[in-house]
């Protein structure tokens, strides 16, 4: 939804640097670019600004001293005069209830120290300010604390930007890999654009579906739990029956059809098997795997981990 906001703050960063670091970072920090993700933008500003261990000192004390700022502003506007702020506000900076509730949660649980700590956690990073202010934490403090966790977090980003600028390294590794996998996706994207279509067409409904249902599966977890087991062992056994009913009647084109759309089934090839076989083996790999997320899914106790959650929530 946000993806045009991340655009621009990178465009923004690339434009302007230092600058445009600490500002990013105090508006990330005081909770109104929040849904611009720091863990995508902090390493891609390192790759442009960061070349040498002077320019490397640089740039953490900025983003840092940026997101000190930022916690600061959050601290007063949105945690001490929160009500007023905001009740009125609130919609403009995209700062729900369940936003408050998970930092106060946060704070209640694990106290003043989960300001430092949690500004190394993506998402509570920016919220935890908000409940700082309303139990008027010692500002010394919470600046200290804040700062602290701020300039661990910028050190470590920078750092695997940095160390790992090279092809060998592990995070120029990392990135080559990602990169092969994108680049594969998009191929595959633009050779087969209709399986695509179909294949997102079920996964909208599949995820609308659960949507729409939310309230029941919350009301009913264990009934909902075997709907869903139920339905993702039929679709594994179903796909899987269509692998074993082509490599029993027309083995070589299902075999020409199946990899044309996937080829997966390639792989059983490689170890000279023949196109029947790897069509066979398939097919018993997703009724297999159907019946084990079946089984497997049975025994993990839903019902009983919602019960516990619920009380958990109540109690806090």
């Amino acid at each position: 939804m946000f993806d045009w906001v991340t655009h621009a703050v990178l465009s923004f960063v690339s434009d302007y640097g230092y600058f445009a670091v600490f500002v990013y970072m105090a508006l990330e920090t005081a909770f109104i670019l929040h849904f611009a993700p720091s863990e995508l933008v902090v390493p891609f500003a390192a790759s442009q600004l960061v070349h040498d261990p002077l320019s490397f000192g640089v740039f953490v004390l900025d983003a840092t001293v940026g997101a000190t700022v930022g916690s600061v502003l959050a601290y007063f506007v949105l945690g001490k005069n929160s009500e007023y702020v905001l009740g009125r506000y609130g919609h403009l900076v995209h700062v729900t209830e369940d936003d408050i509730h998970r930092g106060r949660q946060w704070f209640q649980r694990w106290g003043e120290s989960s300001v430092l700590w949690g500004r190394m956690v993506p998402l509570m990073r920016a919220v935890i300010s908000i409940p700082a202010g309303i139990a008027e934490m010692d500002l010394r403090k919470f600046v200290t604390y804040s700062a602290s966790g701020a300039f661990v977090f910028n050190l470590l980003l920078t750092f695997l930007v940095y160390s790992g600028s090279g092809e060998t390294s592990p995070l120029g590794i990392l990135l080559g890999a990602l990169s092969g996998e994108i680049t594969e996706t998009l191929t595959y994207v633009q050779v087969h654009p209709r399986v695509v279509v179909v294949l997102g067409g079920f996964a909208a409904v599949a995820l609308g579906s659960l949507w729409l249902s939310r309230d029941y599966i919350r009301q009913n977890p264990a009934v909902s739990q075997r709907i869903i087991l139920r339905v993702l062992w039929v679709g594994g056994t179903l796909v899987g029956s269509l692998f074993l009913l082509g490599a029993a009647v027309t083995p070589l084109q299902s075999f020409r059809t199946a990899t044309n759309i996937w080829d997966d089934p390639l792989f059983f090839t490689r170890f000279g098997l023949s196109p029947q076989l790897a069509l066979l083996l398939t097919g018993v790999a997703f009724c297999a795997g159907a019946l084990v997320v079946l089984e497997l899914g049975k025994r993990v106790p839903v019902a009983e981990l919602a019960r516990r959650f619920r009380a958990e929530r109540l109690s806090w």
